[in-house]
């Protein structure tokens, strides 16, 4: 952050977490900056999350280390400066057996995560077994349990506070207001800018086929769905989901539960709905584990959003790459992947970008 200022005009299409957090470091780096959203500031899929800020544990299976040493350090930048919206959170994850591949694989990985965080650990997880079980007022049906560390945040008391960050370096809004056309000129509608950033996350391949403009980059849609049940855990946990391929969180959340998420591929990122394959797949996954079992009944509300992932050759989008791809054509630049926890990565690296332009 600290360096040259450009001062530049800066046109950024997409007001979720990644254009609004590169607004806030384009400003504060000197630069005149307007955002464009055809909704409103952080309602769409930034707002869908699982509340977690997270380098990301389960990628290490897939060996994602870089992208998991950089979601470290954000997540770190995060809890730094937003204290009061953000916090450490301690999660568990049962076992039936601490005598198992499985469990070794696990704390050898934690300690690899922690590893990872360095300096910015937040702490040290815990190994919870048999008649050593500390755990009152037992919600699974498990003895066995291995902790780590991560990061939570109140989504939308942050969100309140990026608003206010905006405001206070004069970021020009434009909310409710689709863009049609842009180039790599630095036009957008009848606006003309020095750069403009293409951050419209699972809108972005529809907004570049539409203005026949051509990318080495293309993404997967994946929608996410999350259940709010109304029980009350004492801790958060992660599991196996049913499928034995993905994990399934359960987090305290408002005296209640927070269940997600799902992955299961859309043809469009618009009013996302949550399955009933997907709510039943939540559901029987947290009946595996839990003590006392829920139904549809259970269900308070729900929540959709949908995730660009960058396409990969791999026949399983799940284990593809949740890092970012930063792509430049004159004056266009289009941010590709990223997730919440990763905006100010992608936002340090485009100030770079256009400092150096």
């Amino acid at each position: 952050m600290a360096g040259i200022l450009s001062n530049k005009k800066i046109g950024i299409i997409g007001g979720g977490i990644t254009g609004v957090v590169t607004a806030i470091f384009l400003a504060r780096a000197g630069n005149k900056v307007t955002i464009f959203d055809k909704n409103k500031l952080l309602s769409e899929t930034s707002s869908s999350t699982t509340k977690l800020l997270h380098g990301g544990i389960r990628y290490l299976e897939n060996l994602q280390i870089k992208e998991v040493r950089n979601g470290l350090n954000d997540r770190h930048w995060w809890l730094k400066n937003f204290p009061n919206n953000t916090s450490a959170i301690e999660i568990f994850i049962p076992f039936k057996n601490i005598f198992s591949i499985r469990f070794i694989k696990y704390f050898i990985g934690i300690k690899l995560y922690e590893f990872l965080s360095f300096k910015k650990k937040l702490g040290s997880g815990k190994i919870i077994f048999g008649s050593r079980n500390v755990m009152k007022n037992q919600e699974m049906n498990f003895l066995n349990f291995l902790s780590f560390i991560d990061g939570y945040m109140d989504d939308e008391l942050l969100s309140e506070k990026l608003r206010d960050e905006l405001s206070r370096l004069d970021v020009e809004i434009y909310e409710n207001y689709e863009v049609n056309d842009f180039n790599l000129s630095g036009a957008v509608n009848n606006f003309n800018f020095d750069n403009v950033i293409l951050a419209s996350g699972p809108w972005n391949k529809i907004l570049l086929d539409k203005n026949n403009l051509k990318t080495d980059k293309d993404i997967d849609l994946i929608k996410g769905s999350h259940l709010v049940i109304d029980r009350k855990i004492n801790r958060a946990y992660m599991f196996e989901a049913i499928c034995k391929k993905r994990y399934i969180f359960a987090l305290p959340y408002k005296n209640n539960t927070l269940l997600g998420t799902t992955e299961k591929r859309t043809d469009s990122p618009d009013t996302p709905i949550i399955d009933e394959d997907e709510k039943d797949y939540l559901i029987q996954s947290y009946n595996s584990f839990f003590s006392k079992q829920i139904s549809s009944e259970n269900i308070l509300y729900n929540y959709s959003g949908v995730r660009p992932l960058i396409k990969s050759n791999k026949k399983n989008f799940h284990n593809s790459s949740r890092d970012f791809y930063i792509d430049q054509n004159e004056k266009l630049i289009c941010v590709f992947g990223g997730k919440w926890t990763t905006a100010p990565s992608i936002a340090k690296k485009i100030v770079t970008i256009i400092n150096n332009g």
